[in-house]
């Protein structure tokens, strides 16, 4: 068997055409998924970046590894077990084309190549590898190598934030607006009257430049354009990836998996251009996976996990899974032979310490442990079936279901824990390592500097 384990960072579900949306961003993925299997309802146990990635290859959540958030403090057990090692041990050829290494250091384990396009090639940031760059390692790998068993990790940055298309078509290709720089155009008001405005005014003024406009950018719809833009790069990119596969005749082999290690926030709930929360524009990820053991064109409604990844993984190639692993095998769901979860779970611990419950029959409840920088209640409570933009806090008007699943989370809880402490706690009490980024953004904002508090106050914050 051949694995191809792609994963698109901070890629929403519902910007892609096989999962709803009106744009056409992703031809490659949509027909990979009319070809396989797609997941509706599929979620990040953890977010973001590095203890998303940590939990799909340990098939642990955050809460168990200890890895929920990018602190320096927080370090993986090399008792852990880990996909990649288990696989080489196994006899499969292992390799990644990934800069997560640079980031932690048990990122690279297990794998016989790790190719990183970042190498030799500094960049202000490690985000902004291309997915050209990716693809000029993994292409020439998987022919090499086509006639072995293999493993390949193959992670595309694109969309990440800083949205910049490489190849200036895709700039405009979903933009119906007529000027970006419109002044009369007050959709980023609110962003600009926030705290976060000077870390985030870096961000835009990368696109402006990249843009070659004059004027600051007041149009979010042009910054979504351009976050559009990165997908639809991206599944081109994809594209060429599996036409090598056909290529090489051995597409019905490969084990294809698409997904995302987590979403993005356009504007939801007063985020703009991250993935700071446990709403459902970041923790609702696409799920896609290809296989000849598996239906063509199934959409699945259960609800599933990014920890079941792994598991699914070796129970196909016939290893012997750790005890450790808490997934399930997303096979027999597939094949509407078992049911997905009665409820996941899902943590935020960087920009905020927040943890979220959902049920297979769309409640979800979010309690708060640290706000960072937002304003919100300590719970929330939504039906996402009558209110799937989470627009509505029942907590006061469905105290039951409050109840109900408070309980539940309280118990798993417990259970994922034993005596060990909350993780999510241990970070908020150290300090959310965000705060300092935005400390620094905001000093920077007046020339000649100024204090925190002075720009703080100079702003009206």
């Amino acid at each position: 068997m051949k694995v191809v384990f792609i994963v698109i960072d901070t890629l929403r579900a519902d910007h892609l055409g096989c999962y709803g949306y009106d744009l056409n961003t992703s031809p490659n993925i949509d027909k990979i998924a009319r070809e396989g299997v797609l997941f509706e309802r599929a979620y990040a146990t953890d977010v973001p970046t590095q203890p998303s990635y940590t939990s799909m290859f340990t098939g642990q959540r955050g809460v168990k590894t200890g890895i929920v958030s990018h602190s320096p403090t927080e370090d993986l057990s090399p008792n852990v077990p880990y996909l990649s090692e288990i696989l080489a041990s196994h006899g499969y050829l292992t390799a990644a084309v990934s800069t997560l290494y640079m980031m932690r250091r048990w990122f690279a384990r297990g794998f016989h190549y790790y190719m990183n396009p970042y190498a030799g090639k500094p960049r202000q940031l490690l985000q902004q590898v291309d997915a050209d760059d990716i693809n000029a390692m993994a292409i020439p790998w998987i022919r090499q190598n086509a006639d072995k068993d293999f493993f390949i990790f193959i992670h595309y940055w694109d969309p990440h934030g800083i949205y910049m298309p490489p190849p200036k078509e895709y700039r405009y290709l979903f933009y119906r607006g007529k000027d970006p720089t419109d002044p009369n155009n007050h959709s980023l008001d609110r962003l600009k009257k926030s705290v976060l405005w000077p870390f985030y005014k870096r961000h835009l003024d990368r696109i402006r430049e990249a843009n070659n406009l004059a004027g600051e950018i007041t149009d979010i719809e042009f910054v979504k354009a351009q976050y559009d833009g990165e997908i639809k790069y991206v599944d081109d990119k994809i594209g060429e990836l599996v036409q090598l596969l056909e290529e090489l005749g051995i597409i019905d082999e490969t084990l294809l998996i698409i997904t995302a290690d987590h979403g993005e926030s356009l504007g939801e709930h007063e985020e703009y251009f991250d993935h700071a929360t446990v709403y459902e524009p970041v923790i609702h990820v696409p799920l896609i996976i290809r296989y000849h053991e598996l239906p063509k064109g199934k959409r699945v409604k259960d609800l599933v996990q990014l920890i079941d990844l792994p598991y699914t993984i070796l129970k196909l190639a016939g290893i012997p899974i750790p005890k450790e692993f808490e997934g399930r095998d997303l096979v027999p769901i597939a094949n509407g032979e078992a049911s997905g979860y009665d409820e996941v779970y899902s943590n935020q611990g960087l920009w905020t310490a927040k943890r979220a419950v959902i049920t297979k029959d769309g409640w979800k409840l979010i309690k708060t442990i640290d706000p960072g920088f937002w304003e919100c209640p300590p719970l929330e409570l939504y039906n996402l079936v009558k209110d799937p933009s989470e627009t509505k806090n029942l907590v006061y008007e469905e105290e039951d279901i409050v109840d109900e699943l408070e309980l539940k989370m309280v118990r798993w809880l417990e259970k994922e824990l034993g005596n060990r402490p909350d993780p999510l706690r241990l970070i908020s009490a150290a300090g959310l390592p965000p705060k300092e980024w935005v400390k620094r953004a905001a000093e920077e904002y007046i020339k000649g500097g100024g204090t925190y508090e002075e720009v703080r106050m100079k702003m009206g914050f």
